[in-house]
């Protein structure tokens, strides 16, 4: 077995120019699945993190089937306060309407919720990009999201009017301007709980009750125990309310993965191409070894072993490229107008995962031409056959 390390340490000697090449394409390759990864991971944390901040409870209390709202709010409240467990809960009202300003008027989606309870349960009405949040006894103010505040080109300060989806027309003032990277950045504005129940006549009733709980980790037992003290039948846990995000995102994963499919396969094609060449100019040297007493299968060892070498050395720089790279950008993320910025996460896990993938890759890129090796015809190899 010395003989094999031996010959195949210096055979990488001699051929540490043509090696370079390889070992460079393997670190890329590396680094690249890290990189991406990461992003991939902190744009998939990044979201779920800002729909848990701002539009979840641990469980979502719905009305039932047949109902439009959650009626009997009042009696729904008091249980939930004699509930262990639950820490907090914020009722939401969710209705259309209109924003007209001046001559201007867009379509909106007009979420109404109580600030103080609201506050204990998300941090949604800090998600201000300027002026100030919603206060609990504020009547007259609302927030209103950005997209809607550059459409209609209203400021701070700047009052307009809602027209209600039941007719009812008010006249608001605007507080804060609202930047949450999510979907209610499109043409949501806030309201008081209290405010939007007077208008639309919804006394005692709420379209959905977030609920906060000690530990969020026993949501599917709440879940059963809040739906036979309330009588309510629709009642979802946070990870049911983020499967048709997750679902998304998973398209976007099979886009990263084929990328690094690409960067795999250009290391992979590497190798097997630098190892057949090398075994092409070593034919008759591996005829003599052969012939010298070298086994099949320790020639073929010599060139897995020299491809794990390969591997090893450029996986080790992909690793450190992909940690630096990746830490950057985690410091210095993308700015983006919707989610605020985008940058990767970095775990562990994305060195081990990326440096196992690659150096199973690498093995079987150099299986061929190793194989072929092992397999040389000890004559034929000797005259240069």
């Amino acid at each position: 077995m010395s003989s094999v390390f031996f010959y195949a340490r210096k055979d990488a000697k001699k051929n540490w120019k043509m090696f370079v090449f390889v070992i460079m394409a393997i670190a890329i390759s590396t680094a690249n699945i890290i990189i991406i990864n990461g992003f991939m991971d902190g744009l998939t944390d990044g979201f779920l993190e800002k729909t848990m901040d701002t539009s979840s409870g641990h469980i979502n209390i719905y009305p039932n089937e047949q109902d439009k709202y959650i009626e009997g709010l009042g009696i729904k409240e008091k249980k939930l306060d004699g509930l262990d467990g639950v820490v907090a809960y914020s009722p939401r009202i969710t209705a259309g309407g209109t924003l007209h300003y001046k001559e201007k008027f867009k379509t909106i989606k007009i979420l109404a919720l109580d600030p103080s309870k609201e506050n204990e349960v998300t941090i949604l009405l800090s998600k201000i990009d300027s002026g100030k949040t919603l206060a609990a006894n504020d009547r007259d103010g609302i927030l209103i999201s950005y997209r809607l505040a550059d459409d209609l080109k209203v400021k701070i300060g700047d009052e307009a009017t809602i027209v209600f989806e039941n007719g009812k027309i008010r006249v608001f003032k605007i507080r804060g301007i609202l930047h949450t990277g999510l979907a209610m950045d499109t043409n949501t504005i806030i309201i008081n709980f209290e405010d939007a129940s007077e208008q639309l006549n919804l006394f005692n009733k709420a379209s959905i009750i977030l609920v906060k709980l000690q530990d969020g980790t026993l949501s599917g037992q709440y879940k059963n125990k809040i739906s036979g003290e309330l009588g309510i039948q629709k009642i979802k846990e946070w990870e049911q309310e983020i499967e048709s995000v997750l679902s998304s995102f998973k398209t976007f994963r099979d886009i990263s993965n084929f990328m690094n499919a690409i960067g795999l396969f250009t290391g992979a094609v590497s190798v097997g191409i630098v190892l057949y060449i090398n075994i092409l100019h070593r034919r008759r040297q591996i005829g003599i070894l052969k012939a010298i007493g070298m086994k099949d299968s320790q020639v073929l060892f010599v060139y897995i072993l020299q491809a794990v070498f390969l591997g090893i050395i450029g996986i080790l720089i992909g690793d450190a490229l992909g940690y630096a790279g990746t830490k950057y950008l985690e410091a210095h993320p993308f700015p983006d107008p919707t989610l605020g910025s985008l940058g990767p996460r970095f775990h562990l896990s994305l060195i081990y995962d990326a440096s196992l993938v690659t150096m199973l890759i690498i093995i079987l890129a150099a299986a061929i031409p190793a194989l072929m090796a092992s397999r040389t015809n000890i004559i034929k190899a000797i005259w240069g056959e």
